[in-house]
């Protein structure tokens, strides 16, 4: 006994003296990296600068998708239409770089750099575009920026749908973290403020004050209006951007204060009127002195939204990196520990920010404890499966039957494929769940007349096989539903199928494309039934269904009737068939839980005041068998005495749900 004592105390003194390992704080540590540095590079080495990253304390990469020479990096349908080119017709830079990096465990982020800038006035979509331009009050559109850049105009609504299309692409066919839109502003010439004179914009100024536009560029309301204009656009573009994923992060460098008195470009209207989710505004200065006073004025022009402020740090110098330190402490001892470094690329020699990776994360220094980017969300999946996906990129794409590549124009990617009815042909997208949920299940292809008007998708999901019909005659060129429901994790299996099933041989089937996103842990079933009072009960979950985990999955029904007795059961499979004036969506074999009461107002007041919940802990999945990857469905009963249909029941909705690991 006396040698056991001694021996839990011995463990006891070891634990105690063993030096506790810091836990990653929620700090955004990132940095822009050029294109100029990415093209040309083979996967190894792109993994080796991603590699990099990390050892060097940064979490989040952004990387340029539209910057030199006035290119996009990634096929943009909606910037080939307006007139401009791709860096490549046959390889994506923008799926390939996310791929990678993520892999590498890095938040990615595209980065819009050009945003409304060209690279010159002999750019394509100058040319082809000239009344988009921003003008001068003598007509000129040239800029002094970067050796005659020339800006878009934010007055134009054409311009405006160029920019939120092209923010919408990168949203819907990407799987990316975040989005940077960058140059979200009036060019300058000189002292600034000297764009906006374009008639489109001089127009709407004059529809709106009665006269034209001021020859005095600082006149106040001539800058607001201006100003507002680009709040529109930013705005516009961050709608078009959630509208495809509401967790994609939103983000943008703007210019600092000089971007408020030069660009018209006011970060902090964007902030506080909850458009933009994270700003780096660019605190490029070189003594500490400068930067305290650029810090103060942005973090003073954050307000409330301070939390949504971060810094852009100019380390472009190799060995600059005890000032960027100075400027970090700085920065994070006034509650503002996010930031970015300019930049990854190499001017000379080492990449200009090696220094500070080298450096930072060493014990003392700012970054010594690790990070994670607390705006992005770990429950976030966009995956693309083109017809041209390869095993090698964990997708693919599989054909069986007579398949051509298809003339028609409005194609995802570089192409798309099509297979007459003349013998029977499949299509086969297979791609790897990251992590179990509701997958919203989205298809394209290129419409024509001679296209199949009832081709069949087979979407193979958790629970076996649903098969979804389609007219491809029309509403080609753009994403699809097919609907939702729920896929357990796991590697690389088929997710989709299309078939040329029924079709004639003068009958053509598109193959194209298959995006799967990932909206909810658990998916929402059937409806539920109205109760005696009125009401309409709502399910909500939170959670996770983990056999592992410590945070339980729990479900919870408000808007009962209150002091009524409920439970709730389920079982494996779902359903929707009526029941008792509901629907019952469950099916199969069930299992209930214990009767409990909805509590809520006290009795003597019947309201809908009540509510149920049941926890699904580790200990529960397990002792009802389950399963990685089994699914589960289910919803609570309740009574309901008063309701007129004489049932005497309440039902609520389904929701399932797949057992994590």
């Amino acid at each position: 006994m006396w040698a056991a004592r001694v021996a839990l105390l011995s463990l006891c003194i070891a634990l105690c003296a063993a030096p506790l390992e810091a836990q990653p704080v929620p700090e955004v540590r990132a940095c822009w990296l050029t294109q100029y540095t990415y093209l040309g590079r083979t996967e190894p080495q792109l993994r080796a600068i991603a590699q990099n990253m990390r050892a060097g304390g940064l979490n989040t990469v952004y990387f340029n998708v539209y910057g030199g020479g006035g290119v996009t990096y990634w096929p943009s349908r909606a910037f080939k239409a307006a007139g401009g080119n791709w860096a490549s017709n046959s390889f994506d830079w923008t799926a390939h770089l996310a791929r990678i990096f993520r892999d590498e465990g890095l938040a990615v982020g595209a980065w819009f750099e050009y945003g409304l800038a060209l690279s010159s006035l002999s750019h394509p979509v100058a040319v082809a575009h000239p009344a988009w331009l921003a003008r001068d009050a003598a007509g000129s559109a040239v800029t002094g920026e970067n050796g005659g850049f020339v800006f878009l105009t934010p007055g134009h609504p054409e311009v405006v749908a160029l920019m939120t299309a092209m923010a919408r692409e990168l949203a819907e066919d990407y799987d990316l973290d975040d989005i940077q839109l960058d140059r979200l502003r009036w060019g300058r010439r000189s002292t600034g403020r000297e764009y906006g004179y374009e008639a489109v914009t001089a127009a709407r100024y004059q529809a709106q004050f009665g006269v034209t536009p001021p020859t005095n560029v600082h006149q106040a309301n001539w800058v607001t209006f201006r100003e507002g204009l680009v709040d529109e656009l930013v705005s516009a573009c961050y709608g078009a951007i959630k509208s495809a994923d509401p967790l994609v992060v939103v983000s943008s460098a703007p210019t600092g204060s000089y971007g408020w008195t030069q660009h018209m470009q006011r970060w902090n209207h964007w902030t506080s009127g909850g458009y933009m989710d994270l700003v780096l505004p660019q605190m490029y200065t070189t003594s500490l002195t400068s930067f305290r006073a650029e810090f103060d004025a942005q973090r003073a022009a954050a307000g409330a939204a301070v939390a949504r402020l971060g810094v852009g740090y100019r380390a472009q110098e190799t060995n600059d990196w005890t000032a960027v330190r100075s400027q970090l402490d700085y920065a994070r001892s006034r509650g503002v520990p996010h930031g970015c470094l300019w930049v990854y690329h190499n001017y000379s020699g080492p990449i200009a920010i090696q220094d500070e990776l080298d450096n930072l994360p060493l014990a003392g220094n700012p970054w010594a404890i690790a990070a994670t980017n607390p705006f992005v969300s770990d429950r976030r999946h966009t995956l693309i499966v083109d017809d041209t996906a390869a095993p090698s990129t964990g997708a693919a794409y599989i054909e069986t039957g007579p398949w051509t590549s298809s003339a028609q124009p409005d194609f995802f990617g570089f192409g798309s494929r099509v297979a007459s009815g003349s013998a029977p042909a499949s299509a086969t997208f297979e791609a790897s769940i990251p992590l179990s949920g509701s997958y919203e299940v989205f298809v394209w292809w290129t419409a024509s007349s001679n296209r199949n008007a009832a081709t069949e998708y087979e979407v193979h999901h958790a629970n076996g096989t649903a098969t979804v019909v389609r007219d491809q005659r029309t509403d080609g060129g753009r994403w699809v539903a097919l609907g939702q429901w729920l896929f357990a994790e796991g590697a690389r299996a088929p997710r989709v199928t299309v078939t040329n099933r029924g079709a004639g041989p003068a009958v053509f089937t598109s193959a194209d494309g298959v995006r799967l996103v990932r909206r909810a842990d658990a998916l929402g079933l059937c409806t539920a039934k109205v109760n005696s009072q009125g009401c309409t009960p709502a399910l909500t979950v939170t959670g996770r269904a983990s056999l592992t985990g410590i945070d339980p999955l729990r479900v919870v029904a408000t808007g009962v009737l209150n002091q009524y007795p409920g439970l709730y059961f389920w079982g494996l499979a779902p359903g929707a068939s009526p029941f008792f004036g509901g629907e019952l969506c469950v099916q199969g074999t069930l299992a209930r839980g214990a009767v409990q009461f909805a509590g809520g107002s006290p009795i003597g007041v019947v309201d809908c005041s009540g509510r149920f919940e049941f926890e699904w802990s580790n200990a529960a999945l397990a002792a009802s068998g389950l399963a990685p990857g089994a699914t589960v469905f289910g919803q609570f009963w309740s009574r309901d005495p008063l309701h007129l249909d004489g049932a005497g029941i309440g039902i609520t909705a389904g929701l399932g749900f797949v057992v994590e690991p």
